[in-house]
Order: C-alpha cells, then sequence, then structure tokens
C-alpha cells in the first residue's frame, strides 16, 4: 500500500479505542492536507472496579477537552456521530474499538510424560495463556490432591495431552487414567470454580477420555482437539491455540461493559483484540515495506507478544513470552525490526533497518485498519513507525 496516494473520500474524523488490563486508551485520527494523521490520544489508568463503558466515555470527554473539540454525546451517551450543526462540532465518521481488557488465560496442563508437557507447552506459547500448574501422571497421582491444587490455582482452562495417535487399545490406559482422575478432581471443584477442559491428545482415546471427563452432571464444559504431539518429532499447535485464543476472547467479551463499548464501533467494524491487531499490523507494515518477512515485538507490562509475519501460506506466528526475556525458541527467527513500546536495547539492539513505535499506538490504530485500512498505514507511517 503506497502512503502517498490518498483516497480523497476519506476525509472524516477517526476514533479509535482500545480496553486493556491497566489503562484506557483513545486516539483522534484526523485528515490533513489529504494525508490521515495522528491528531491527539489519551492513556488513563484504568480501575478495575469501575465498568469499563463508563472509563472509555471519561477518556473520550478528556480527550475532547484536551483537543477543543467534541467526542462524545452526553444525549446519546456514546461517541459523537451526529450534529445538527456540521461546522461548529463536527461528527466522528467512524470509531474503532480494540479490547484485551483481562490477563492472559490461566492454564492448567496435565500429561503423561515431561516430554509431551513440554510440547504443550510449546504449543500453548502461541496463544495468550499463562501456565499456572503442570500434572505429570506418576503412581503418586491421585484426584484429591489434583483437586487442591486446582482450586488453589484456580486455572480458567485445563489442557490434557498425552499418547501419540495408536489406534491400539494397548497404548491407551495410562491416558485414560489420567483422564479418570481429571474428571475426579475436577468434579470436586465448586461448580463456579471449575475450568473448561480441553483434550488434545491420542484421536482413538477422545470418545473414552471424554466420557471419562465428565465425571459430574454439572457444569464441565469439555472441548476435544486433534493431537498436539500425534507421532515423534511432529507439534500440531494451531487447533489448541485457536481454541484457547477463542476462550480467551470469550472472557474478554464477558467484562462489564465491553458489550456496550462493542456497539459503538460503526459498521462494518468489529470488536478485536489487541494481540489480532498488532499482528495485523506487523503484516500490513511487511507489505508495506515490500519485505519478504518481518518480525515485530508489541511489550506490555504483563507480557511479550513477538509476531514473525512472512509470505508463506501459514502468513503469521506468535511467541509469547515473559517481560524481558529473549525466549531460545526465537532462535531461528529473523531479526527484531519493529517494536512497539520500549526497545528492549539490551536484549535486541536494533539492525541497520527498523521501525519503532515508542507510544505503544500500533495495535490500538490497528481497530480502524478495518474500515480504513489507508488512514491507519498513513499514521504508522507518518506518525507512529520511526525509523
Amino acid at each position: 500500500m503506497d502512503l502517498q496516494n490518498t483516497n480523497q473520500n476519506e476525509t472524516g474524523s477517526l476514533l479509535a479505542l482500545s480496553v486493556e488490563p491497566l489503562v484506557v486508551r483513545a486516539c483522534l485520527l484526523e485528515s490533513v492536507d489529504g494525508h490521515y494523521r495522528l491528531a491527539g490520544w489519551l492513556s488513563v489508568p484504568r480501575d478495575p472496579t469501575q465498568d469499563v463503558a463508563q472509563q472509555v466515555a471519561d477518556t473520550c470527554r478528556r480527550l475532547g477537552m484536551r483537543l477543543g473539540r467534541r467526542l462524545w454525546d452526553e444525549r446519546t451517551d456514546a461517541p459523537w456521530l451526529q450534529a445538527e450543526d456540521a461546522i461548529r462540532f463536527p461528527p466522528l465518521s467512524q470509531v474503532a474499538a480494540v479490547a484485551s481488557p483481562r490477563l492472559h488465560l490461566r492454564v492448567w496442563l496435565a500429561g503423561l510424560t515431561p516430554s509431551g508437557s513440554r510440547a504443550a507447552q510449546r504449543a500453548l506459547a502461541a496463544c495468550p495463556v499463562q501456565t499456572v500448574g503442570n500434572t505429570c501422571l506418576s503412581i503418586a497421582t491421585n484426584s484429591g490432591q489434583l483437586a487442591d491444587e486446582l482450586l488453589a490455582a484456580q486455572p480458567e482452562a485445563l489442557v490434557i495431552s498425552g499418547g501419540y495417535d495408536n489406534p491400539d487399545p494397548a497404548a491407551q490406559p495410562a491416558l485414560l487414567l489420567l483422564n479418570k482422575l481429571v474428571g475426579q478432581a475436577v468434579a470436586r471443584l465448586p461448580r463456579g470454580q471449575r475450568p473448561s477442559l480441553f483434550y488434545a491428545g491420542n484421536r482413538w482415546a477422545a470418545p473414552q477420555a471424554e466420557a471419562l471427563l465428565r465425571q459430574d452432571d454439572g457444569p464441565i464444559q469439555v472441548t476435544v482437539l486433534g493431537n498436539v504431539q500425534p507421532m515423534p518429532g511432529q507439534i500440531n499447535s494451531a487447533e489448541l491455540a485457536t481454541a484457547l485464543g477463542y476462550y480467551f476472547w470469550q472472557l474478554c467479551e464477558r467484562t462489564p461493559g465491553c458489550g456496550r463499548v462493542a456497539r459503538w464501533i460503526t459498521s462494518p467494524g468489529q470488536m478485536g483484540n489487541l494481540e489480532t491487531g498488532f499482528a495485523q499490523v506487523t503484516l500490513a507494515w511487511m507489505v508495506q515495506q515490500r519485505l519478504s518477512t518481518l518480525h515485530s515485538l508489541y511489550r506490555t507490562d504483563a507480557w511479550w507478544l513477538h509476531v514473525w509475519a512472512s509470505e508463506r501460506p501459514s502468513g503469521i506466528r506468535l511467541h509469547f513470552a515473559p517481560p524481558q526475556t529473549r525466549p531460545p525458541a526465537l532462535a531461528d527467527w529473523p531479526p527484531l525490526q519493529l517494536v512497539s513500546g520500549e526497545w528492549p536495547l539490551t536484549l535486541w539492539p536494533p539492525p541497520n533497518v527498523y521501525w519503532h513505535d515508542p507510544i505503544g499506538l500500533a495495535p490500538l490504530v490497528a481497530g480502524i485498519g478495518q474500515v480504513a485500512p489507508l488512514a491507519m498505514m498513513q499514521v504508522l507511517g507518518l506518525d507512529l513507525l520511526k525509523g
């Protein structure tokens, strides 16, 4: 996409909003001399006791006061989209929003061997989760102790893996025992504290495993997925990562006020999350710069997200990592060339060609790309990504 080409029909004001675990942000994009520019932005610490929609509304009011223009309609209690006097009080043309309002999904792993658990852990690195515990089947494993551990750790999801895709019933007893113990442990938990279960083991044992996981008629959610390690040396992470990512997004949508924020988005836009938005920015910037591959980093206080965009059919690879780390799993990745947030100079020295978004607004501006991709690219190129 050429930043110098201008669509003269795109001249309205664009408002981008974000809800994050620690902050609420808003930024206004305006057309100036035929190009969209970042007119202003505001980041406000988030109050976890307050409805997020009300915090977004307050942030819009404050940004409008700072810029000397109306962004919030007090009559409709929504963004300023209609005005009788559009000359004095120009309405917004589009409103976009992205939301990752909670910390990452709390996951417990259960497997047959340490190597099998490591395979599942590698798969989990591609999705927004934090591992809070691990069970490896042994003669000492029992459902009572496991229930106590789950009650203390409070996982939101429990992933069961193990066994290659072997149809021989003789290869399944250990895996079925693990599922029985997990099912018994979860059944012991109070119904409001039971994690959702994700089975990603031997596909031939899946029907029996699912039955064993449902030890109670109560609310036990079981999702059966493809085997995360169907054969030695092969790891299939995509299906598990997609399922956990979707479940994370479902929990995000349950945050009080998020549904109301989603209703403020103008058609045809939809609510997305910051992680996906940043991945889309990485891919779009790779195409814009005519690169064959691009490694980017999105920094937050709680986690770092590495994205590898390429011309390969798979397109994008994600890797979530603890802050202030350089994971060995990224050893074969290309050099880091794009960072949103502070550049980690000691871990990743910048190469000769790089782009830096020091204020970390790229994932937020990505939301507007659904309805105004040219505006997104212009603001990225002219205001945010400094080389």
